[in-house]
């Protein structure tokens, strides 16, 4: 592609059109007109014609894969070479994405005489997750008068893929880290003995009738009773409601709030699921995840290390809200035909509304009788009593939003009973303790030995 170039444009505009403003005033003959354009068109088109292929021997090189994280800096360094060395000085550019924040898009790159490439570089920073490409890069160089620009495109690959921020969640949770080891080795106190069978031994005063093997005893004619030990590695799954009400966006959270905070729930949820899932890791527990809207969307099974958890993270860091309504009762025959063994079930969703918590509450009763189930729901600062707050009420609208608030903490308050009969737990947190909970809730369940 030819463009005139700045030298072309101030040469015509100073020069030409001058020139034949002054002979047409001058009173010249028009063939010399004529002639003076016919050899200015010729110029620019030996010129043109000379320089067509200056920019064929071009290629631009970029890393195949990048991965960074939200809110992170990272450097992209490109590869160009020339092939006929015969370029000295061009213009580079390429077309990043929105997300992806760079101060200049365009760098002026000077080439080797020997023909080694340049290596121009760029700073980007990472505004959103997600999986991001870009396939071409776009270079230009002057023709060999300087009076046309030539541009062209160039193929090249190069995938970024930005995961969600966790740095200030750890930071945050660094206190119930700190617990690492087995379960054996932590500094609190544990609750019960363990379920795990170990061993056999002969029954003394003092054991529990409940711990005696009746079929052994009845065998070798004498008490056997039967040793438990902690169990050392337990599976947990995170389930992760992408439907419509993880669309919501969050509340602003005044000066914490930046341009880098999580603006809905899905995305408060990912970053749950994901500390959840390095907490697993580091108490030698299995790991899987769910994912489901009005259907079941992707299944991992329980797994270890740290490839595990990469898999799990390249499973959601491209996940987005599906303005549909979630379907409970797909999802929990999903997990019953799924899980076969007894494990921790951890469901990131939204009950706000009445029809979904009864829903919910049919569908997971069969799934709670074999598994340990434990619910979270953002909640918000309004949903608290009428009366506790002890703000005054200015305007009848701030009274009509605090009924409105009641009426929904009611509506939790009953929903959390219901589940309770069945044997799960509800816990509503505020967007800003929503992993603390979370973690807390895993770690106390490790504690009491509920699996």
């Amino acid at each position: 592609m030819f463009v005139p170039s700045k030298r072309l444009l101030w040469f015509v505009a100073l020069v030409v059109v001058p020139a034949w403003f002054v002979l047409g005033v001058a009173g010249a003959p028009v063939d010399v007109l004529v002639l003076a354009g016919v050899v200015l068109v010729g110029i620019l088109a030996l010129d043109a014609l000379t320089s067509l292929l200056r920019l064929n021997g071009i290629q631009v090189v970029l890393p195949d894969m990048v991965r960074t994280s939200k809110s992170k800096s990272f450097k992209l360094e490109a590869i160009v070479l020339d092939a006929s060395k015969a370029l000295r000085h061009l213009r580079l550019g390429l077309p990043f994405p929105r997300m992806l924040e760079v101060d200049a898009a365009e760098l002026d790159v000077s080439l080797a005489d020997d023909g080694s490439g340049a290596k121009p570089r760029w700073d980007v920073l990472a505004l959103e997750r997600g999986a991001y490409t870009i396939n071409r890069a776009y270079v230009e160089t002057s023709s060999r008068l300087g009076l046309w620009d030539l541009r062209r495109a160039v193929q090249c690959q190069c995938e970024v893929r930005v995961y969600p921020d966790l740095s200030r969640e750890r930071n945050l949770l660094a206190p119930l880290f700190f617990r690492r080891g087995s379960i054996g080795t932590h500094q609190v106190r544990q609750l019960g003995k363990g379920r795990e069978f170990e061993q056999l031994r002969a029954y003394t005063p003092g054991d529990s009738y409940g711990d005696i093997y009746w079929k052994g005893t009845a065998k070798r004619r004498f008490p056997v009773t039967m040793m438990y030990q902690i169990e050392r590695t337990q599976e947990m799954h995170v389930i992760l409601d992408i439907s419509r009400r993880s669309a919501r966006p969050l509340e602003n959270l005044g000066a914490a709030a930046d341009r880098f905070a999580p603006k809905t729930q899905c995305e408060r949820f990912i970053q749950a699921a994901l500390v959840l899932a390095l907490a697993a890791e580091q108490q030698n527990d299995r790991f899987g995840m769910m994912t489901f809207s009005d259907q079941v969307h992707t299944t991992l099974p329980a797994g270890g290390g740290r490839s595990h958890y990469n898999a799990c993270r390249d499973a959601l860091y491209t996940l987005e809200p599906r303005i549909v309504s979630p379907d409970y009762n797909e999802l929990f025959i999903t997990v019953g035909n799924r899980l076969r063994h007894r494990s921790l079930i951890v469901v990131l969703t939204d009950l706000g509304e009445p029809w979904l918590s009864e829903s919910f509450s049919e569908a997971v009763r069969q799934a709670a009788r074999r598994h340990v189930i434990l619910v979270h729901t953002l909640g918000s600062k309004e949903f608290q009593p009428l009366f506790h707050r002890s703000d005054k009420i200015d305007h009848a609208d701030d009274l009509y939003s605090r009924m409105a608030g009641h009426l929904m903490w009611s509506d939790l308050q009953e929903t959390t009973r219901d589940l309770k009969q069945c044997g799960v737990h509800l816990t509503s947190s505020l967007q800003e303790n929503l992993i603390a909970d979370v973690i807390s809730e895993y770690l106390n369940v490790k504690k009491r030995q509920l699996l």
